[in-house]
């Protein structure tokens, strides 16, 4: 029972991750804006919004690979036989994966560059490799978000539901449960 559990909060890291830091952007920019109306300019919430949206957004990103959620074109997919479909996803899904190998690397040449030329934010002095780990960190996670999707579709014949589309027959059932 145990395991499983872990298993499912690992399987939700990003989840996790990006409803926490939409709630502490929204709240800094939130105080941002009470603490002007104040006349009390707060110098760093500028920073720490701007950053925690990147992060917010690229785990997002992680996240939405998970779900196998991100924005494509299917359907000219749809012309040929299911199996022409899938090899050609998962060739547009190999080629992904090669993108972010390319962003890791030099995510991680660019981290260990301001490692050894450090640069600081000018609000907070926050040395700029430990926020540009972002890179390494999603890519990684969303090439092995990729990997995930591709074995539980392909090898362990798992039907993944489109979020999008299990969005809309809820609404549907919905309005005509109402009616």
């Amino acid at each position: 029972m145990g395991k499983k559990i872990i298993l499912a909060l690992l399987d939700h890291v990003e989840s996790y991750i990006c409803q926490f830091l939409l709630a502490f952007f929204t709240l800094i920019i939130f105080m941002q804006v009470i603490f002007r109306a104040l006349g009390i300019p707060l110098f760093w919430t500028e920073e720490v919004a701007r950053f925690s949206f990147v992060w917010f957004v690229f785990f997002g990103a992680s996240f939405a690979a998970r779900l196998s959620a991100h924005n494509r074109v299917l359907i000219q997919f749809k012309l040929f036989k299911p199996i022409v479909g899938d090899i050609f996803m998962l060739i547009a899904d190999a080629i992904w994966l090669f993108f972010n190998y390319i962003m890791v690397w030099k995510g991680y040449q660019e981290v260990m560059f301001l490692k050894e030329f450090p640069y600081a934010s000018p609000a907070l002095n926050w040395q700029l490799w430990a926020v540009y780990l972002i890179f390494p960190i999603s890519f990684t996670l969303m090439s092995i978000r990729i990997i995930q999707v591709n074995v539980l579709k392909f090898i362990l014949k798992v039907e993944l539901v489109d979020p999008d589309k299990a969005e809309i027959e809820n609404s549907k059932a919905t309005l005509a449960e109402t009616n």
